[in-house]
């Protein structure tokens, strides 16, 4: 009985060594390092491609630095102009206050006699504008802002013209809060105004119209 134990422990040590040793193998086999091919630097360079947008960031900067540059060469013919023009004292007085205004206004047309439309909101900077109010005027949000410019256009319209003074009488509405957010800055002298469709640079002292750029609400 001994010995016929002894040989079915021999059977089994030899079997678990075996199993063992095949397990081993396995392992090492599976653990062998893999052969990675290097990446070409070349192939990922032309996946990687420049951000198309880039010619568009360019000439957006470009247009709204050629924006602040003629608001600049405005804000330097009205300097000139203003020191031609009678001083305004400081009064309440309504009537000498619109003759002070009408004095500036007179000597701005002087100074800027060949001033045409498209002097400041120029080809590609109205194109810049559109792409910067088109945003705001989606959605819910957008319609409540065209609802808005809509019921504050003056009745009838108005016909624009440059170093024009704006209608007395006639409604001067004012820009949504968002819209002229999305709008460069203007300096204190002169002002957004949408009118109708229609947005105006205006002039705050002088109350006349600086450029327009037709069809800015869409």
């Amino acid at each position: 009985m001994t010995t016929r134990l002894f040989a079915v422990a021999m059977v089994t040590t030899t079997c678990y060594a075996g199993l063992a040793a095949a397990g081993q193998s396995a392992g090492q086999t599976a653990e062998q390092p893999r052969t990675i091919a290097p990446r070409n630097p070349a192939a990922g360079a032309q996946k990687t491609a420049p951000p198309a947008t880039d010619a568009h960031v360019n000439a957006t900067a470009g247009a709204l630095a050629d924006f602040k540059h003629r608001i600049d060469q405005y804000l330097a013919a009205r300097s000139k102009a203003v020191k031609s023009a009678p001083p305004l004292k400081e009064t309440s007085d309504a009537a000498k206050i619109k003759a002070a205004q009408e004095g500036m206004a007179a000597a701005i047309r002087a100074e800027r006699a060949d001033a045409q439309p498209g002097d400041i909101f120029t080809p590609e900077v109205q194109a810049v504008f559109r792409r910067l109010l088109a945003p705001e005027l989606k959605g819910e949000d957008g319609q409540d802002a065209k609802k808005v410019i809509k019921d504050d256009a003056p009745k009838g319209g108005v016909t624009m013209k440059v170093n024009a003074k704006y209608p007395a009488g006639v409604p001067l509405p004012t820009v949504p809060s968002k819209l002229l957010m999305s709008l460069p800055m203007l300096p204190k002298e002169v002002e957004y105004r949408i009118v109708g469709r229609d947005l105006i640079l205006r002039d705050t002292g002088a109350d006349i119209v600086v450029d327009f750029m037709p069809n800015a609400i869409k």
